[in-house]
This record gives C-alpha cells, structure tokens and sequence, in this order.
C-alpha cells in the first residue's frame, strides 16, 4: 500500500482546529484572553498560565514545536480577527503593512525578522502584528494556520520559509523611489 500525499485543502487542518478549539474554549473568558495577550512577553510564569489552554489541543504534536504553536495561538488572541482570509503567509500581511505606510520601519523589520532564527523570534514579529494591528484605517488579515505551519521549519537548513516569504514580500512590493536605479 502506497502512502499518499495529504490534499492540500486539507494541509493546515490540524492546525486551523488547534486555532479554533482555543477561540472557542476563551471566546467569553476576559481573563483567560489577558492571559494570552501576557504570555506574548515570553516569561516563563505568563505562559504557564495559557498551559490549561493549549496543551490538552496539542496532543500528537512534537514537544519542541509545542512552543510555535502556543506563540501563534498567543498572536491570534492577541490580534483577534473576525473574518477567514484566505490562506497567504506573513509575507502578505508584512506588505500589506509596508503598502499601508508611509516609512520604511515595516521593511525594515520584515528584513530583520528573515535573518531571525526561531529562538528570538517572538520579539520581532509580535512587534510586526502590533503594528499590523495598530492600522485601524485597514484591517491587515493574518492567516495564522499557516504562520504555524511556516514557523514549524523556520529553522530549516535550506531556509525555504525565509525564501518564500522574500519573494512574495519584494515581487509583490511596489519599488520606492530610492529603490531605482539612476540614469
């Protein structure tokens, strides 16, 4: 019997139920969703309280990926969104920023956020959804089933998360002025 490839519609099912158990199980717990707001500062004693949560969702999961998963939830409820965007990776919801702006500072950390490795990356990229969340002229979707999945091989040998994620943010992403070359 051959092994088959799973569908992929049905990719980041597991991970899209993971994302909905929560919001189901906290949607009317205003303590348990400052909870998550604070275990997004990393400590030890903040996350530990989001534990009850999540881990009785991540059975079958990797341990060492339960962090990923925990994070992203984090994010999620942080920047609760009321609608399903269509799958996209960060990249999109980073240009969408960068095309909302008038600065340079969503570039630049989009650039630092690529040279990031998984161990310190909660800092850079909770800055970015604060940031992404703050346009309120523009509600900027995160499709955080995916973000899971992409986190998940971030630390991957080859990079392929960065790379994809590159391409999609600078061949989408209009030239700026300073960007083209002189005649």
């Amino acid at each position: 019997m051959t092994k088959t490839q799973t569908p992929p519609h049905n990719r980041l099912e597991q991970e899209t139920k993971f994302l909905q158990n929560i919001q189901d199980r906290i949607k009317n717990d205003t303590g348990a969703k400052a909870a998550f707001k604070r275990a997004l500062s990393g400590e030890h004693h903040h996350l530990r309280k989001v534990y009850p949560f999540t881990l009785p969702y991540l059975e079958g999961i990797h341990e060492r990926q339960q962090d990923i998963w925990i994070f992203v939830a984090c994010l999620s409820i942080y920047h609760d969104q009321d609608f399903e965007p269509a799958p996209r990776n960060f990249a999109q919801s980073c240009l969408d920023l960068h095309n909302s702006s008038q600065s340079k500072g969503p570039e630049r950390r989009f650039k630092a956020l690529l040279d990031t490795d998984l161990a310190n990356i909660q800092s850079p990229m909770t800055a970015l959804v604060r940031q992404i969340k703050s346009k309120k002229d523009k509600k900027i979707p995160i499709y955080y089933p995916q973000l899971i999945a992409d986190l998940c091989f971030w630390d991957h040998p080859d990079q392929f998360i960065q790379d994809q994620w590159a391409k999609t943010f600078w061949r989408a992403a209009p030239p700026s002025i300073a960007d083209e070359p002189e005649s």
